[in-house]
């Protein structure tokens, strides 16, 4: 669309440039070969201390004209340039625009791989890193591998000011840091600029990020598809083990690589289809434990940690978790609860949301969705007590608020407002956010956290 605008301006001014021109050569020819004429002007004495000077008949035509001419060719050039200038600055607007985009994610980029990437990964796409858990004393409890969140929707969720509260003090418990000076961080208000233009480049469009929440659905669902359809599940491993069995033969692991592929999308239809045909609290409780697209991240305990140590032998040193080892529970036991078990919704970074937490706080369902799709804001309250303070404690997932609170900051931040004049939609759709709704009202959802197989 700006190119258009450019090349609309470039040639309007281009049309002024050539009439101007036109008109300016008429008018030398009129006047200079058909409208001159020579004239006579008065005769005086040269006084003796002067030199002679030229004639008036020099001074008035050749003189005179010359004078003219240059004067009207000034004037000329001023007001075809001016018109120019004027029509193009848009176009160099846009440009400084996107010269400073460049110069700011250049050096975010640099940021980012010095500070960031050892926790979120290369291209901001996750990763983990070393935590230690603490009781509310202070005292070690457990080593963990916190599973840092990619940032590639992370202006889909916060806001720039959220996210720049987030670089500058940090989102504790968590292992994020404060980053920026007001925190006590090395990183100045520029350089913070600079991280936030470099996350703003690597954001999903909206196509890629419902795919991406299709694909965690698919991902929870796939044993049971599997389960259910034998045949495809029995016809998919066979293609698998014949892509490993292939050898050098090249035609035929190509082969078994496109058996492979076709089965994997015979099976990812029909997990599509499994999801549609739940119940809407049942599509709500994948959605929910759908990973940083979801809520269990910051409402299930420990649903962020991501155990790769070693089995644990109770008294053995230091803690390191497993998810799914036996001796967990026992290790849970032994450090006497202080790691809570996985209660879906049960509370971590966010609180928890069971035994009717959430009935009380939302008296309706609209209501309830409401506050999903827009987030926490500061100063702003929600539900029947709730009290938004800001900093991005609730992410917004059914709307895209990169550009709220960012008031009258330089357009080079703009996320949310596409270049055609469009709005980026949310993470979620209005229907996906109905069915967490759904679940997170349901009765199973709301009974106390200690009843047996309340857990995840």
């Amino acid at each position: 669309m700006h190119l258009l605008a450019t090349s609309t301006q470039r040639n309007l001014g281009m049309a002024i440039a050539v009439v101007a021109i036109v008109g300016f050569a008429v008018y030398l020819i009129y006047n200079v070969l058909w409208a001159g004429r020579a004239e006579k002007g008065s005769e005086l004495d040269l006084a003796p201390n002067r030199k002679p000077y030229l004639s008036d008949e020099q001074l008035e035509t050749s003189k005179l004209d010359l004078a003219l001419v240059s004067g009207l060719v000034t004037l000329v050039i001023i007001g075809v340039a001016l018109p120019l200038y004027w029509l193009g600055e848009p176009g160099r607007q846009q440009g400084y625009l996107e010269y400073s985009r460049e110069q700011f994610t250049g050096r975010g980029a640099g940021l980012y791989e010095e500070s960031c990437s050892s926790c979120h990964g290369g291209g901001g796409l996750g990763g983990t890193t070393d935590h230690t858990i603490a009781d509310d004393n202070g005292n070690f409890v457990a080593a963990i591998k916190w599973e840092a969140p990619a940032l590639t929707t992370t202006l889909y969720r916060f806001s720039e000011e959220e996210v720049r509260h987030i670089l500058d003090y940090g989102r504790p418990p968590t292992p994020m840091q404060a980053w920026g000076l007001p925190g006590g961080g090395p990183l100045t208000s520029q350089q913070v600029d600079e991280l936030i233009q470099y996350i703003q480049s690597i954001q999903l469009s909206p196509e890629q990020v419902q795919g991406e929440v299709m694909d965690g659905l698919v991902a929870q669902v796939r044993s049971d598809v599997r389960a259910a359809n034998p045949e495809l599940a029995a016809r998919l491993d066979a293609a698998a083990a014949a892509v490993a069995t292939a050898g050098p033969d090249e035609a035929a692991a190509e082969a078994a690589a496109r058996e492979v592929a076709a089965l994997e999308q015979e099976l990812r239809e029909a997990s599509e289809q499994y999801i549609r045909s739940l119940a809407p609290a049942d599509r709500g409780e994948l959605l929910f434990d759908n990973g940083v697209y979801g809520c269990a991240r910051c409402h299930t305990p420990r649903d962020s940690w991501q155990f790769t140590g070693p089995e644990v032998t109770p008294g053995a040193g230091p803690v390191v978790l497993e998810r799914g080892s036996g001796a967990e529970a026992e290790t849970i036991a032994q450090l006497g609860g202080l790691i809570p078990a996985d209660i879906s919704g049960g509370g971590g970074f966010g609180p928890n949301l069971t035994n009717g937490a959430t009935l009380r706080q939302f008296d309706s369902a609209e209501g309830h969705a409401s506050f999903i799709a827009i987030g926490s804001q500061e100063g702003v309250g929600y539900g029947n007590f709730g009290q938004g303070d800001g900093g991005g404690q609730m992410p917004a997932f059914g709307i895209c608020v990169g550009d709220r609170d960012s008031g009258e900051r330089s357009p080079i931040y703009g996320f949310c407002i596409t270049e055609d004049g469009g709005t980026r939609p949310g993470m979620l759709t209005d229907a996906q956010i109905a069915d967490i709704v759904a679940y997170e009202r349901s009765e199973e959802f709301n009974l106390p956290a200690a009843v047996p197989g309340r857990g995840s």
